[in-house]
């Protein structure tokens, strides 16, 4: 499990009775936010029975102020953006809302299709991250909908599913996303995606 573990949702003990709970984002989260400052984490271990070792690494600065305005600068590099989380798992939901938010966006959580209409007509949001598996008005529609409002056609809407083959990356594309990623998707891949979205450009 030693690649893996730093991956978004991933556990090692995945059984069904297991005593404690947990997402498994943990690591990723860890991962991630030490990037942000420049540096790295490394999971090793000798072995099952053996105990694990967790690494992080962090660059120093010679002047404590140096180290605040140069992560600072980091973080204004990256434009916060306004996104409306849409899917019918309020659980995914709320774990998407909550790693937005620790790397530095605005999300808002809707959790049906009319519902998320409504909601980009009255916030406006730079980016919607939308499920396509909901019940009643699924997100092809939904998408559909967006790019048919005033001002939809320069939204970021970005397919966020658990379906991930060829032809459903081709569905997604015609009905109007501009991005399709695959859940559970990883917190540098989201990251990435919405550092794109977040990029200025012509209109």
């Amino acid at each position: 499990m030693l690649p893996k573990v730093f991956e978004l949702f991933t556990q090692v003990d995945q059984h069904l009775d297991r005593s404690q709970g947990g997402l498994g984002i943990g690591l990723a989260l860890v991962q991630k936010l030490v990037e942000m400052h420049g540096g790295t984490t490394v999971a090793n271990s000798d072995g099952v029975g053996l105990g694990s070792t967790f690494t992080v690494r962090l660059p120093l600065a010679s002047e404590p102020g140096e180290a605040r305005s140069e992560a600072d600068s980091a973080r204004d590099d990256a434009r916060r953006l306004d996104v409306l989380i849409v899917d019918d798992n309020t659980d995914s939901a709320d774990t998407t809302r909550w790693m937005l938010e620790l790397i530095g966006h605005r999300p808002r959580v809707e959790n049906n299709g009319p519902a998320a209409l409504e909601a980009v007509q009255r916030l406006r949001p730079d980016v919607v991250l939308l499920d396509i598996g909901m019940p009643g008005m699924d997100g092809y529609e939904v998408c559909r909908l967006l790019r048919e409002m005033p001002g939809g056609t320069d939204m970021v809407i970005i397919a966020q599913t658990g379906w991930g083959q060829e032809s459903d990356r081709r569905q997604a594309f015609d009905a109007g996303f501009d991005h399709h990623v695959t859940k559970p998707v990883s917190l540098d891949l989201l990251s990435r995606v919405l550092n794109e979205a977040g990029e200025p450009h012509d209109i």
